[in-house]
């Protein structure tokens, strides 16, 4: 029985069944109102046991009414956002899909984030469902050491391949574990795996330190002029949205999008 048929059934059984007499015996709406608040004072106990036997259920209900609030929420942000342009570097940063892509997807991002992996699984099933509609640019905010030089390797190898670069990209999230450990030999493992020369890589990573602080330096400043906090954060023709969020809410912005860049 499901969760609302079994709320509706205690409440008929408490209420001595009044709700099944005839239309001729019964009783008005208010009355049978009070009669059914009086019932729950009285054994209050009833209810809470039937929420406690179906607690699964009622979190789903729960969650189902907090997404549909939050992608509501979202949709009119995105509706005045969309159209107030935000500027950020994007010169060098690794960029995935076509130039001439209808939609921009600009995401602030850290390697060794959770969320940002499983955002980064996300925007890749999202690049397959519209293909050739969106680019991907990759700027990095790290909060480690080991991110940071996991973010170095990841642009090194993008001037050096890339294609073999966003091989590495994807590797690098799944081996959060390793590179946190030992970023610099967890990076050479995964360059090489994806078919660098990881020795060509590592040396372009230390001639051009400099560059690559500069750019990391940039990121870090376009998050903080944004107000993003943390990782990851994501730019969708100017629509902000923020964390892993889930599939759904990136179609509605993608959508969104593209409805938007045909009306001009």
């Amino acid at each position: 029985m499901s969760f609302l048929r079994h709320i509706c059934l205690t409440l008929f059984l408490l209420s001595g069944g009044i709700m099944a007499v005839g239309p001729a015996q019964a009783a008005p709406a208010q009355d049978l109102a009070g009669q059914l608040e009086a019932v729950l004072k009285q054994h209050p106990e009833i209810i809470i046991n039937v929420l406690k036997d179906h607690s699964e259920e009622m979190l789903d209900i729960v969650q189902q009414g907090s997404d549909k609030r939050r992608r509501a929420v979202l949709l009119r942000q995105w509706e005045t956002e969309i159209n107030e342009p935000k500027t950020v570097a994007l010169e060098g940063r690794p960029v995935g899909g076509p130039d001439n892509a209808p939609v921009t997807i600009i995401a602030f991002s850290d390697f060794l984030c959770t969320y940002c992996h499983q955002a980064a699984y996300t925007v890749g099933n999202l690049m397959k469902r519209y293909p050739g509609k969106i680019r991907l640019v990759f700027k990095q905010v790290p909060k480690t050491q080991a991110g940071r030089i996991a973010g170095e390797w990841f642009i090194a190898a993008y001037q050096i391949d890339k294609t073999k670069a966003w091989k590495m990209y994807a590797l690098t999230f799944d081996r959060q574990k390793q590179v946190e450990e030992d970023a610099v030999t967890a990076m050479r493992a995964i360059a090489a795996e994806v078919g660098f020369d990881a020795k060509a890589v590592e040396a372009a990573v230390k001639s051009k330190a400099r560059e690559l602080d500069a750019m990391m330096a940039g990121d870090a400043a376009d998050a903080n002029a944004l107000g993003f906090v943390g990782t990851p954060y994501f730019l969708v023709n100017n629509m902000v949205l923020r964390g892993a969020l889930p599939m759904e809410n990136f179609i509605d912005a993608v959508d969104m999008a593209l409805k938007n860049t045909a009306k001009k």
